[in-house]
């Protein structure tokens, strides 16, 4: 081996190393928690402090109600006759009007020489909540070689460099994970966040699979985390999988993850395209639907509606509309 593959070597394992230290440490690591139906959904961070101190918590405010005014020139907004306003940081939805049910993200602790409040994002709502509601917001930063750790329960983890975690009692809670950047601006008393979307920012595992994505947005009302694509799945054993799809989500109540979009599993000289697959890890077995499903391989091809998929062997048994073509391997 050369020096160079040698330290490649050295390298993957101790990053390795260090990951695994990450979750057998993470009991004394800071972390906030969410349930969903029992299941605790953690977001932790794994970094110590002398490579990374962002573990924050922002106390802030949130007013749903209806836009009575707005002046994108001045910077200025009405909301229920409250006043705010904004500046260049500020997340103000475009084409907002007066008399839209809107969602204001305020600091009132910070206000101009007018005393109107801080906004800190403004944008359209369609929920059924009104009037004010506290609003916590955990800000998470692992810089590499750390990754923060979101745990889906006991089935499933999540990796990603920045997370941000809000909640808004009784309203809404939910997770954002990917690539990024947060940091204190002194100027300001405030930290800047910046998610930075690329490929493969973000990893989800559950069993033997796993898969990469640019971003995961998870709502805790629906109980569903939401990877955004292009997503690459691998998945180990003696026969590996490979696969491929715009898009994967993954339920926390029933413990599957759903491949959406142009889904594509080569396994074992096998290439088999898809709608959409539903990957029952505890089972074994992953659900393909399309119109059709195609599978192809060195004896033939196979088509079907719906096709049961055995995830360690590669084996297909049509559910729906089957139509196959056999090769003549003599």
């Amino acid at each position: 081996m050369t020096s160079r593959g040698a330290l490649g070597l050295f390298l993957a394992l101790a990053l390795a190393l260090v990951w695994a230290a990450q979750e057998e440490d993470c009991a004394t690591c800071p972390q906030v928690e969410l349930e969903r139906e029992g299941k605790p959904i953690v977001a932790i961070k794994t970094s110590p402090d002398d490579v990374s101190d962002v573990f924050v918590i922002e106390y802030l405010d949130v007013l749903i109600g209806e836009l009575t005014a707005l002046k994108v020139e001045e910077r200025t907004a009405e909301v229920e006759g409250r006043a705010f306003w904004w500046d260049a940081a500020s997340q103000v939805e475009e084409d907002l009007g007066a008399g839209a049910l809107v969602w204001a993200t305020y600091n009132g602790d910070r206000t101009d020489d007018a005393g109107r409040a801080y906004l800190v994002a403004l944008h359209r709502y369609e929920g059924e909540a009104r009037g004010e509601h506290p609003f916590h917001r955990f800000i998470i930063y692992d810089p590499a070689p750390y990754r923060t750790l979101v745990r889906f329960g006991e089935d499933a983890r999540a990796y990603g460099h920045l997370a941000s975690v809000e909640r808004v009692k009784d309203v809404y809670e939910r997770i954002v994970l990917g690539d990024g950047e947060a940091r204190y601006l002194a100027d300001e008393d405030r930290f800047e966040v910046r998610f930075e979307p690329g490929d493969e920012a973000v990893e989800i595992a559950q069993g033997k699979s796993r898969a990469w994505g640019r971003r995961l947005d998870y709502d805790n009302d629906l109980g569903e985390a939401t990877l955004g694509g292009p997503v690459r799945l691998e998945r180990t054993g003696e026969k590996p999988l490979e696969g491929r799809a715009e898009t994967l989500r993954y339920n926390v109540d029933d413990e599957t993850l759903t491949l959406l979009g142009g889904v594509r599993l080569e396994q074992d000289g096998r290439v088999t395209t898809a709608a959409s697959a539903r990957i029952i890890e505890r089972e074994g077995f992953a659900y393909l639907y399309g119109d059709p499903v195609v599978s192809k391989g060195k004896d033939g091809e196979v088509r079907g509606l719906a096709v049961r998929y055995q995830l360690d062997s590669g084996e297909l048994v049509v559910l729906e509309a089957v139509e196959a073509t056999f090769e003549d391997t003599r």
